[in-house]
């Protein structure tokens, strides 16, 4: 038996409808028509055979200053490493000034026991180990302390005594 004549409610006042101005329909959006999209990748494909163009040269101009090994490993890590071979070739003259006109500069990409690779300019050197470590010092703090940022550490400067 209900004890209560009137039903109870929460107190709040549902309408059974919502007035109009509540609820107003969204413009769905559309994706553009297929012509439209195609107007977008015009002329992709040749800014990419441009690039590639302007990168191969770049790299050619890296061979000529540097000795790059037999295998693909540089030429790979160059080509993961866009910016490093404009900093390459802006650093062969420096590198010239400070360690002479005799010396021979390599390019070696190993991998190292995490698996990640490092790209070292080894500067060939015939002389004294004083004489190459002042050099590389010279180097580092007129060139290379200013730009080593850019590289975010996947390049380094050393020698070898041949």
């Amino acid at each position: 038996m209900n004890a209560y004549k009137e039903p109870q409610s929460s107190g709040i006042y549902w309408p059974d409808r919502q007035p109009a101005s509540l609820y107003q329909p969204q413009a769905v959006p559309r994706w553009p028509e297929p012509r439209q999209r195609v107007a977008i990748f015009e002329g992709l494909e040749k800014q990419m055979a441009e690039f590639d163009a302007q990168h191969q040269a770049v790299l050619n101009d890296v061979r000529k200053l540097y000795v790059l090994p037999a295998d693909e490993s540089v030429r790979n890590f160059l080509t993961e490493h866009r910016a490093i071979p404009n900093i390459l070739l802006e650093a062969a003259p420096q590198l010239k000034a400070c360690f002479g006109g005799n010396a021979v500069f390599n390019l070696r990409a190993p991998i190292d026991e995490a698996g990640s690779r490092t790209l070292y300019a080894v500067a060939m050197w015939p002389g004294k180990l004083r004489d190459v470590r002042d050099a590389l010092a010279r180097f580092d703090n007129d060139w290379w302390m200013v730009r080593a940022g850019q590289t975010a550490g996947y390049l380094t400067f050393t020698y070898e005594l041949v």
